[in-house]
Order: C-alpha cells, then structure tokens, then sequence
C-alpha cells in the first residue's frame, strides 16, 4: 500500500464521518430522535457503501492496468 492509497482511504472516512455528524446535528435539530438500531443501520449503511465504492474502483482501476480493458484487433486484421 502506498502512502497516497493510505491518505485517501482516510480522508473517505473521514469526510464519511462528517456527513454522518452533520446530518445527525440536522435530524436532532427537527426534534425527531433516532433508536439504537437507527444508528446501527445508519452506520453499516455508510460504511458498507463506501467499501463497496472503493472496492469497485480498485477493480476497475487493477483491469486497466493489467490490459483486461484492451480490444484485441480481430483475427487477420
């Protein structure tokens, strides 16, 4: 791993972190509370989502340069 795959993978859950912060400040703002298990879900959900976005990009990224991504010429061209 790379230090620059290191920092972006933090600044994700970071900037993860504060939507998480700033849309609970804005539901508590409208008085409606939000259970144990809210949370829970709220959570996994954001985190899962992220995993899955940087899952999908590694991949993507990993194809292009392995050349899974190149059109092969068609034969006796």
């Amino acid at each position: 791993m790379t230090r620059t795959y290191i920092f972006w993978t933090l600044a994700a859950f970071l900037a993860l972190g504060a939507l998480l912060l700033g849309a609970t400040q804005f539901w508590q703002g409208l008085g409606s509370g939000i259970s144990g298990h809210g949370w829970f879900a709220y959570i996994l959900g954001g985190v899962l989502t992220l995993g899955l976005s940087m899952g999908l990009f590694a991949l993507s990224f990993y194809s292009a340069r392995h050349g899974h991504d190149d059109i092969d010429p068609p034969p006796g061209a």
